[in-house]
């Protein structure tokens, strides 16, 4: 017969094991992770890796050879930060997977976080997980 203590024991680390596997199957899809984007007038694409670095840019039509220097610097400028955009939603939509619900992961990514009132935030799941719930059966 297991003791409500070896119980708790089993089934934290069995979380431990399906959070860890979480972790291990998204540091493969943010390795393999592209974002495609083509620009509005159709003449370039360009792909970034999960990091929004530009990995490609591809001309689809003779267009940029008729563009004035500064529109097609303007263009490439554009549809980079497009993918990288995108990227960011893709990345944060991963890190949503390994993180508690309601954290704002693409504000976290794309610009000022107030960490203070995240970690306020952490703590307080953190302290509503250790309240004893109704109904377990290892709680009197």
């Amino acid at each position: 017969m297991s003791s409500p203590l070896q119980n708790r024991l089993e089934q934290a680390m069995a979380e431990f094991e399906e959070h860890k596997a979480k972790v291990a199957g998204f540091e493969a899809r943010i390795a393999e992770a592209t974002t495609t984007v083509t620009s509005k007038n159709r003449a370039v694409t360009v792909t970034v890796n999960a990091q929004g670095e530009p990995t490609e840019v591809k001309f689809l039509t003779g267009a940029y050879r008729t563009m004035a220097p500064a529109e097609l610097g303007t263009l490439i400028v554009e549809t980079i930060r497009a993918a990288q955009d995108e990227a960011r939603r893709k990345a944060a939509s991963l890190f949503a997977e390994l993180l508690p619900a309601g954290m704002p992961v693409l504000d976290m990514l794309t610009g000022p976080v107030d960490f203070d009132a995240t970690l306020r935030e952490i703590t307080q799941v953190f302290d509503e997980a250790k309240q004893p719930r109704q109904g377990r059966k290892d709680q009197p």
